[in-house]
């Protein structure tokens, strides 16, 4: 019998891994895990914009949100046009979402603006995008689950409640004990209920509960030799963490807040679309940078009106109102375009050529 060295034993109790990825693994651990620590940049540029006194007249609060929201979040939400009115087969299955529904939408902005709730529509806009935020955080989880064929239901349960229950508790931790309006920019202010911080407390400790179980049910998994879902693992971690950081580690003014919530998420967005781009559209050349090149331009006239509107508040502000309803187009329509389940023209997004560790240890079994 042939000893075992220490290295052959260290690596038995190595935990077996499933890392199945969307695109590759370079590209997704840039674009779909990594792609948080823009949330540092942000963080960071907010922290010095007041000691380098840049443009805006060192004003840090918009420093910070212009370039996050004309870079970023402005040209992210113009990428979805490519799906919804580029794309002749979607296009056709909601039509009249895509045409009517839209209209209806900018119509209603420009009614509330006449009303002068142009604060509330902001944080309403807010409010639904850090729920779209965790939709789609969450959709990248179950792709990976799916492409990793990790599909217990005991496993299905604990990532469920783990995401949710700590994304809801980071949530709820900043929209809870506000006993004044919120301060979107100045005297720019909106009223908002108070929750009570009892309330976090509660999903705080739901949380813990999910999150030990969850720890527990990996331990288990790893000594059971069962493999680990290593995207799954560290996209949670990124996620979680990035949160916790947002909501439970600093205090930053709203629009500051805002970025640094949503540009993990525009660059997740802007990774996803760029694959979509060139998978759906492979005749024409280099389509995802000249769709990127002319969302950023879109991103720039946006930006730069939303910018306008904050510091005059008056005529500018009223428009930008069509712009903030074509965002909740968004919202509300990216829970629509991606359902792999009933448009099999995306499918192919999934389709990854790269095998698991553990399927390539199978096969050096099998022969």
């Amino acid at each position: 019998m042939v000893p075992i060295t220490k290295t052959q034993a260290f690596k038995q109790w190595l935990p077996l891994v499933s890392d199945r990825w969307m695109v590759s693994q370079r590209y997704d651990l840039f674009f779909f895990i990594g792609s948080c620590v823009f949330t540092l940049f942000f963080w960071g540029l907010y922290q010095v914009a007041d000691q380098f006194h840049f443009f805006l007249q060192g004003d840090s609060i918009l420093i910070t949100y212009f370039l996050f929201s004309a870079l970023l979040d402005h040209p992210h939400i113009f990428q979805t046009f490519s799906r919804t009115h580029g794309d002749r087969i979607e296009f056709q299955r909601h039509k009249t979402i895509h045409t009517l529904g839209l209209g209806c939408l900018l119509a209603v902005g420009l009614l509330l603006a006449s009303f002068k709730l142009e604060a509330e529509l902001i944080v309403f806009a807010a409010l639904f995008g850090s729920y779209h935020i965790m939709r789609q955080h969450y959709g990248f989880l179950k792709a990976y689950k799916n492409l990793n064929h990790d599909r217990n239901r005991l496993d299905d349960w604990l990532d469920f409640g783990t995401f949710y229950s700590g994304m809801f508790a980071c949530f709820f931790n900043d929209y809870s004990g506000i006993e004044s309006p919120i301060v979107i920019y100045k005297d720019f202010q909106c009223n908002f209920p108070n929750i009570p911080d009892v309330f976090v407390e509660i999903i705080w400790a739901i949380f813990l509960g999910f999150l030990t179980l969850f720890l527990l049910r990996q331990l288990v998994r790893w000594w059971r030799k069962e493999p680990l879902n290593l995207p799954k693992l560290l996209l949670m971690l990124a996620v979680l963490a990035t949160h916790y950081f947002i909501f439970f580690m600093t205090a930053t003014p709203f629009l500051v807040a805002e970025a640094l919530e949503t540009a993990y998420h525009d660059v997740q967005y802007h990774g996803w679309m760029m694959q979509y781009q060139t998978r759906q559209f492979p005749t024409v050349k280099h389509i995802a940078l000249k769709g990127f090149a002319i969302a950023l331009l879109y991103g720039v006239i946006v930006g730069f009106i939303e910018l306008k509107g904050l510091l005059d508040q008056d005529v500018w502000l009223w428009l930008f109102m069509p712009f903030t309803m074509i965002v909740i187009y968004h919202y509300y329509v990216d829970g629509i375009i991606w359902k792999f389940s009933s448009q099999p023209e995306l499918r192919p997004m999934l389709i990854t050529a790269k095998t698991t560790t553990v399927e390539k240890n199978e096969t050096k079994i099998a022969a």
